[in-house]
């Protein structure tokens, strides 16, 4: 028999002993080919809040990129009140004042007084009313992502458990990567969907089942799950940003503090 003949054999029954494997490979992959897709289209009120805030200017003044609150002369205190460690809670008290910022400028108890209308009129930099110019559902999601950074609407509150959690995601940079309240929506070019996943929807069902796969991803990075999946893997090796593994950082009881935010955030409408 002629030696190419059988060195041909050869490589058609290696294909033939490989398309089991690769058989077994496309039917894991073909639950995320689909994912991979709707992932783009998950939506929740901070995220578009947060993307309305920066589309209409509201984080040129309130939250600038020197991370300073502006110089505002005239004003009550002096400056314009920035989100997040500035002033502004000095100005709202709740989300319904908020609303008033947002709608009209100020809440309506400023507006009826007068010596309150006579200081806003003499700032410099005053703050425009929204209403008209936005329907009524763009400004809920502006109040509720405003709400969200000043603390003044989170989910859990009253928990100590779920304050706890909050508490060790701030300080170890959660929310830089899965935004505010565990939004999502940061990019992240090269991942699936590229984006950042946050804590609300479906997105974080695909990623996290229980308790104890939300643990692997603390203190791996990773799921032993997903990484058997060779879709996932094909994304996890391109995406720019990884899920830090913080191993042994974080005790058990820490984890089942952040567990109990993340839940608190799940359970809200």
């Amino acid at each position: 028999m002629p030696a190419d003949d059988t060195s041909r054999r050869r490589r058609r029954r290696r294909r033939l002993l490989l398309l089991p494997v690769l058989a077994a490979a496309v039917l894991a992959a073909l639950p995320w080919a689909g994912r991979a897709l709707l992932w783009r289209w998950e939506d929740n009120p901070l995220l578009r809040g947060e993307r309305l805030a920066r589309k209409v200017g509201c984080l040129s003044c309130h939250r600038p990129e020197a991370g300073v609150e502006i110089p505002n002369p005239g004003s009550r205190w002096g400056t314009v009140p920035r989100f997040q460690a500035g002033n502004a809670m000095m100005y709202a008290e709740s989300c319904a004042d908020v609303e008033g910022f947002v709608r009209s400028g100020a809440p309506r108890a400023w507006l009826d007084d007068p010596e309150v209308r006579r200081r806003l009129a003499s700032q410099r930099l005053r703050m425009p009313a929204y209403e008209g110019r936005l329907g009524d559902d763009e400004i809920a999601d502006l109040v509720a992502y405003a709400c969200a950074v000043e603390g003044l609407d989170l989910a859990g509150a009253g928990d100590p458990q779920v304050a706890a959690g909050r508490a060790l995601a701030r300080r170890h940079g959660c929310l830089s990567c899965h935004g505010v309240e565990g939004a999502g929506g940061r990019p992240n070019p090269g991942s699936l969907g590229g984006f950042i996943p946050g804590f609300a929807g479906r997105n974080f069902d695909d990623l996290v089942r229980d308790r104890a796969e939300f643990a692997e991803w603390i203190r791996h990075g990773t799921s032993r799950r997903l990484a058997r999946n060779p879709l996932i893997r094909y994304f996890w090796q391109r995406q720019a940003i990884a899920m830090p593994p913080y191993g042994d950082a974080l005790s058990d009881e820490e984890i089942d503090q952040l567990w109990a935010w993340v839940g608190a955030i799940r359970q809200r409408p």
